[in-house]
C-alpha cells in the first residue's frame, strides 16, 4: 500500500514540477509579447494586461482592441481633422505626442457623446479600422467598464510592472541562445554523421 501511495505521490509531485515549469515559460514568452505589444500600440505594458484582463469581462477580444490602437496610433497627427472634430488632442503641451491609451480612452469617451450612430460609425470606422464594429459595446459606454476592470486587476495585484517584465525578457533571450547554440550543435553533428556514412 505505502508503495502505491509512494509512486502516486511521485507521479502528483512529477506533475506539478511539469505544470509550474510550463506556467514558468508561459510567463517568460508572454512577457515578450508584452513589450512588442508595448512597441506596436504605444501603450505601456501596464495598460496592456489592465486591457487583456478587462477585455474578456467586456466580451471583447484584446486582439479587436489591440488592431484599433495600432490603427488609432498611425493616424495621430496634429493635422487630424477627424480628433479635431471629437475635440481630442493628439499631443501635449510641448508638441509632443500623448499617451495612446489616453487618447483611446478619450476618443471612446467622444464617440460615446455623439447620438447619430451613423455619423459614430463613421468616425469610429476611420479611426479604428475594421476592428471598430467589435467596439460598440466599449463606446456605448464611454469606456467605463473597460476603466473599471482594469483597476480591478491592479487592486488584485494582477499586473507585472516593467522591471519583472524587462527581467522574463533578458531570461528568454537567453533560453532563445540556449535553443540556437543546441540547434547548430545538433545540426554539426548531423552533417559530421552523414560525411561518415554517407554514399563513398
Amino acid at each position: 500500500v505505502f508503495a502505491i501511495s509512494y509512486a502516486k505521490m511521485k507521479s502528483a509531485a512529477a506533475g506539478l514540477v511539469t505544470s509550474l515549469a510550463a506556467l514558468g515559460y508561459s510567463a517568460i514568452t508572454n512577457a515578450d509579447d508584452l513589450n512588442t505589444l508595448a512597441k506596436q500600440t504605444g501603450l505601456s505594458t501596464e495598460e496592456i494586461q489592465k486591457m487583456q484582463y478587462a477585455a474578456d469581462l467586456v466580451d471583447v477580444s484584446f486582439s479587436d482592441i489591440e488592431g484599433a490602437l495600432k490603427k488609432m496610433k498611425g493616424k495621430m497627427d496634429p493635422a487630424n481633422e477627424t480628433f479635431q472634430q471629437l475635440g481630442v488632442s493628439v499631443t501635449d503641451a510641448n508638441g509632443e505626442l500623448r499617451d495612446s491609451s489616453e487618447v483611446f480612452y478619450e476618443v471612446i469617451e467622444a464617440l460615446s457623446g455623439i447620438e447619430n450612430e451613423t455619423e459614430r460609425d463613421q468616425i469610429a470606422m476611420d479611426l479604428f479600422g475594421k476592428s471598430a464594429d467589435s467596439l460598440a459595446g466599449i463606446i456605448d459606454d464611454g469606456g467605463a467598464a473597460l476603466k473599471q476592470y482594469g483597476q480591478e486587476a491592479e487592486d488584485l495585484g494582477l499586473i507585472l510592472d516593467q522591471d519583472t517584465l524587462d527581467s522574463l525578457n533578458t531570461l528568454n533571450d537567453t533560453i532563445d541562445k540556449l535553443k540556437a547554440n543546441f540547434g547548430g550543435a545538433f545540426a554539426k553533428l548531423g552533417a559530421t554523421i552523414a560525411t561518415q556514412f554517407g554514399p563513398y
